[in-house]
């Protein structure tokens, strides 16, 4: 992302130019930025603005709570958007679509959205095999455990998984931590983390890669696809776009 607006903006380094990110991502909020740039971040939980935010910065970066689909900016007003799995806290397809048309209306004609996407691979793995390769001590760590387990028990990213139905599946292998930690090296309070989806209603959606693309589509035009190498960077790519001018829309968005 960084590499991408550095890009973007040199030609343009001077004029004042501005960026929105969707949620308060810290990586992001903290990387380089072109001197002419300034940032705001908006995020629906205050709670997440108030806990993760690294501060505002006057004139160079502010953050406020607001949500994604009815974006409080004018049309056009807005050179970048960035996202980091920004889609996959909403429902698939009808949310996220509604998103992806309020990008549409604050980017400008030469504007850029950058959205790494959680995405599920084709075919997806079941969570049995996710728990085998968990018992063989064949997973890094206990998040990337975790990630998996949750796009496996996902059945139709219409239906999203809901967190509870991971701790559920979790639960009924009767997994003894202690012997896991030393087996792995985990400290167990880090495997303890998936108690915090018992009875949890919150809900992640993870759309296939074609399955984001075919609600995209309609309003982007696809730049680059970036895939990089670290563990499960296959299912976590960053998607450069531009936005479709209004004579240019695909047959769905009109």
């Amino acid at each position: 992302m960084q590499q991408t607006v550095a890009e973007w903006a040199a030609p343009r380094s001077s004029q004042p130019m501005r960026s929105l990110l969707l949620g308060v991502t810290p990586d992001i909020a903290l990387m380089p930025w072109p001197p002419t740039m300034s940032l705001i971040a908006m995020d629906s939980a205050c709670g997440m603005v108030r806990s993760v935010w690294p501060g505002d910065l006057p004139g160079r970066r502010h953050a406020l709570c607001a949500n994604w689909s009815s974006l409080p900016l004018p049309a056009a007003s807005c050179d970048i958007v960035l996202g980091d799995g920004s889609m996959n806290c909403l429902r698939f397809p009808g949310p996220v679509r509604a998103l992806a048309e309020s990008v549409h209306s604050v980017l400008r004609e030469d504007g850029l959205f950058l959205l790494r996407c959680y995405a599920r691979p084709t075919p997806c793995e079941r969570p049995e095999d996710v728990f085998t390769d968990l018992l063989r001590n064949a997973i890094s760590t206990f998040h990337h455990f975790k990630f998996r387990l949750l796009m496996a028990v996902q059945q139709t990213p219409e239906q999203g998984v809901c967190v509870n139905d991971v701790y559920t599946a979790w639960a009924r292998r009767h997994i003894d931590v202690p012997a896991l930690c030393a087996q792995t090296g985990w400290a167990p309070e880090t495997v303890r983390t998936i108690d915090l989806y018992q009875g949890s209603a919150t809900v992640h959606t993870f759309p296939s890669l074609p399955d984001f693309r075919s609600v995209l589509d309609d309003l982007f035009e696809e730049v680059s696809v970036s895939i990089h190498s670290y563990e499960l960077s296959e299912c976590c790519p960053t998607l450069v776009m531009r936005p479709r001018r209004a004579g240019c829309l695909s047959k769905g968005t009109r």
